[in-house]
């Protein structure tokens, strides 16, 4: 349940329970009230029966001397009062002032309260009274009203107040804690939890326990905090790797820039000697100069592309190709550079799907896996090249064992495949293949051979940046394929 809605119920309920208690109190002592009544109704009214009988006394009801009422004097008592009327509504007798009060002076009763509740048994919250008429031959001649006084009623006011104060003050501590401990379980304690979470997040503390599964507001805010804790964990992961990485890329190309800076600089030297140099020297010199400098530049030019390849900002423009024709072009250009390499190249296109690419730098992608194919195959091994879309079969020079895994992997894409025959890379380099100036160096020490380091990192960033992805398998025995998956229009 959301947070919002738990607390109007609870609001509500808080409001209406003490209603519906007050209520319940109420209904429970009027229904306590009304059986005690009829108890004491039953034992007051043997009570008065005997004063009853005094009382139908007609000779108590004519205006004359006290004498006939001094008898009335012994049936009352602190519990028990009565009054005598004539029809007139004058009071001939009192038992409260235990005086006579006759004629003019004396105390009358207007006639339509003294007829009220005759022969009704009038219950108040004090005590019980009771009027009834005295008849003689016929003739009204007197009404008699009793009072009792409810004693036992009144001895127990205490004690059920005190009951019901008890009751009360019982409920509202339940309620009141009960509304503390949901509070608490649903709002305080959660919130504290992701207080600390909070803290120890922004001290860079590691904590191990997990948020419960919640579905109100207060588990959403706890899934969008270690969502941003994941996200802001994974960026710091990533600045740190990037930092890291660009340590390693300004070291490594310290140290490649170091090597032709020194031969350049022995060659200025050696051509700015007074010395008079044969042409040819000179001319040696003046080569090994340019071939430095045309080798700084690139590896100048590839820093910039594979920076440019990682920033967001940098955008590439796309076209739409047709991709036998466009493959077609681009792998054709190939076959010279497998002749002079001596490596019998197979080239194998299989797509009629189109595909939104940048030329330029897809022709940069197939260039660097090439070339670094080249680099590693051995004179008259065979190389393969090929693209296959995704309802195409793969060539017969794919590695047996990696059939079924690149089957799954073309779902719905395309494979740049890139094959040599050759040593295998062994599994520890092949995890950082793709990382800048990371680098491996076979038997023949070809590794670093004309190399800056950056071209597979270049091809993947381009791979990624085109919606595809990078991935390299190798196995003793077959050699090494390389793969770039590219979607399908």
């Amino acid at each position: 349940m959301k947070l919002k809605y738990w607390l109007m119920i609870a609001f509500l309920i808080v409001m209406f329970l003490p209603v519906v208690t007050g209520w319940t109190l109420f209904s429970l002592y009027n229904h306590y009230n009304d059986q005690r009544s009829v108890s004491e109704y039953v034992e007051l009214s043997s009570r008065m029966a005997p004063i009853e009988q005094a009382l139908s006394d007609p000779s108590l009801y004519q205006l004359q001397s006290l004498q006939p009422h001094e008898e009335l004097s012994e049936l009352a008592n602190d519990q028990v009062s009565f009054n005598l009327y004539l029809p007139s509504g004058i009071r001939v007798y009192a038992s409260e002032s235990d005086a006579l009060s006759v004629g003019v002076g004396g105390y009358n009763v207007r006639g339509a309260e003294l007829y009220r509740d005759l022969y009704d048994m009038q219950l108040k919250h004090r005590t019980f009274s009771l009027k009834k008429p005295v008849w003689e031959k016929g003739e009204l001649i007197g009404i008699y009203e009793i009072t009792m006084l409810r004693t036992d009623w009144l001895e127990g006011i205490s004690l059920r107040t005190a009951w019901v104060v008890g009751c009360l003050v019982i409920f509202f501590a339940a309620l009141y804690g009960t509304v503390l401990w949901l509070l608490s379980r649903k709002l305080f304690r959660p919130m504290r939890r992701l207080m600390e979470r909070m803290d120890a997040f922004a001290q860079g503390t590691d904590v191990k326990d997990s948020f419960p599964v919640r579905y109100d507001e207060m588990g959403i805010l706890m899934q969008q905090f270690n969502a941003m804790q994941d996200t802001v964990r994974r960026t710091q992961i990533k600045v740190k790797q990037e930092q890291k990485e660009k340590e390693l890329m300004v070291a490594s190309l310290s140290h490649d820039l170091k090597t032709p800076l020194m031969s350049i600089s022995a060659s200025v030297e050696v051509l700015s000697d007074d010395r008079q140099l044969e042409h040819l020297v000179r001319r040696e010199y003046q080569d090994v100069l340019f071939g430095n400098v045309k080798r700084m530049k690139q590896m100048i030019s590839e820093l910039e592309m594979y920076t440019a390849l990682g920033s967001s900002e940098s955008e590439m423009v796309m076209v739409e190709v047709e991709g036998e024709e466009f493959f077609d072009m681009l792998l054709g250009s190939y076959g010279g550079l497998a002749e002079r390499e001596h490596v019998v190249m197979k080239t194998v296109v299989r797509t009629n799907h189109l595909y939104r690419v940048h030329p330029e730098q897809l022709m940069r992608l197939t260039d660097n896996l090439i070339t670094n194919a080249l680099r590693y195959t051995r004179t008259n091994d065979v190389m393969g090249l090929g693209v296959i879309a995704s309802d195409q079969p793969l060539p017969e020079w794919i590695i047996p064992s990696l059939v079924l895994e690149l089957n799954e992997h073309r779902i719905g894409s395309t494979l740049i495949l890139v094959h040599n025959e050759g040593q295998a890379i062994p599994r520890e380099q092949l995890d950082r293949i793709f990382e800048p100036y990371v680098q491996h160096l076979n038997q023949e020490g070809k590794g670093e051979a004309g190399s800056s380091g950056l071209g597979l990192s270049i091809a993947k960033r381009i791979a990624i940046r085109h919606g595809g992805d990078m991935r390299m398998w190798s196995s003793e025995g077959y050699g090494t394929l390389a793969v770039c998956r590219l979607p399908e229009i």
